[in-house]
């Protein structure tokens, strides 16, 4: 295998593809995915670049591909700003972007930039109503949307659940946890599992969800909030969307939110112990992916025992995680 090309070069490449004429770049950061916005003369109209390196497989232009087609009819049918794309001088929604002398590819995406600023605090109540309005926004759309067929997408069931203890375990085996405390991660993720079973699947609680919803993803702009970051979007139950936002907000603003969200989805109830398994299953989630981060470990040796004693043990007993929501 040739020797990496720079991410810079091949963004630059990569946006002679795209009808935009780009003045300069401005690196972004490096996740999964490498990106760049993209500033043009225009001051108010920039853009957002992403090299899909963690995108790669037989499905992977599909996958990504279907995500964008998701941005492109929330731009077309509902009032949300999302970061819609940008098709390419071909009309396609992606371009295939070489980056080595071996001739390797990854997949470029280009967005329209969403402007505003993240939080760097707590949302106050009215904001923590404004983001369930926004979340039920969403999935009022995915419950009247029908995809296309090869629609390819994530999918948020107890076989992603199960898979959940396999980066776990690696930090029993490097002395980060303790067997003990592995092991509680591991039962809690099969009763997870087992209650997914009794969940209903129905078009009213099942669908396309943002699935990462938190301060890192949305921005406000004059109050309003808007998503950004949909890369992990998949087919999951919406409630597992509101657990994952409320792993962080305050409990004051999880009672906000989910009065407002219950509100635009005109819900009676939900139910506590359904939320108290997708609040779970959100932590469990989150654990595995920053076990994957070696810098993360030793924050994680210290929060794995203490969520576990204070949500995971009492889970496991059918006891209130979230004390109602």
């Amino acid at each position: 295998m040739g020797a990496n090309w720079d991410d810079e070069s091949i963004a630059r490449e990569a946006l002679k593809q795209f009808p935009v004429h780009g003045e300069r770049l401005v690196y972004l950061g490096k996740s999964d995915n490498v990106t760049f916005q993209v500033k043009t003369k225009q001051e108010s109209v920039n853009y957002l670049m992403k090299l899909h390196y963690a995108a790669r497989g037989s499905d992977s232009k599909k996958t990504v591909e279907s995500e964008l087609l998701w941005l492109e009819a929330l731009a077309a049918e509902t009032a949300l700003t999302v970061p819609s794309p940008v098709r390419n001088r071909d009309n396609e929604l992606t371009v295939e972007a070489v980056v080595n002398a071996s001739g390797e590819s990854i997949v470029v995406t280009l967005h329209r930039w969403v402007n505003g600023e993240l939080l760097d605090r707590e949302p106050t109540a009215g904001e923590a109503r404004s983001l369930a309005q926004l979340m039920a926004a969403l999935h009022r759309h995915a419950m009247g949307w029908n995809a296309p067929v090869g629609f390819t997408r994530p999918v948020y069931d107890t076989d992603n659940v199960l898979s959940l203890p396999g980066p776990l375990k690696r930090l029993s085996e490097l002395n980060v946890i303790s067997g003990e405390a592995y092991a509680c991660l591991e039962r809690t993720a099969h009763k997870i599992a087992a209650g997914l079973q009794r969940q209903t699947v129905a078009k009213s609680t099942w669908g396309l969800i943002h699935s990462d919803l938190h301060e890192s993803n949305y921005v406000f702009d004059q109050g309003i909030p808007r998503p950004i970051d949909f890369s992990a979007c998949g087919y999951g139950f919406y409630l597992f969307d509101v657990a994952e936002t409320f792993l962080h907000l305050s409990p004051e603003n999880r009672r906000q939110f989910l009065s407002a969200y219950r509100e635009e989805r005109q819900m009676q109830e939900i139910d506590a112990k359904s939320l108290d398994l997708f609040f779970v299953w959100a932590i469990l989630r989150n654990f595995a992916f920053l076990a994957r981060n070696p810098a993360e470990h030793a924050s994680l040796s210290e929060l794995i025992p203490k969520v576990a004693k204070s949500y995971f043990e009492n889970y496991l007993k059918d006891e209130s995680v979230l004390g109602g929501g």
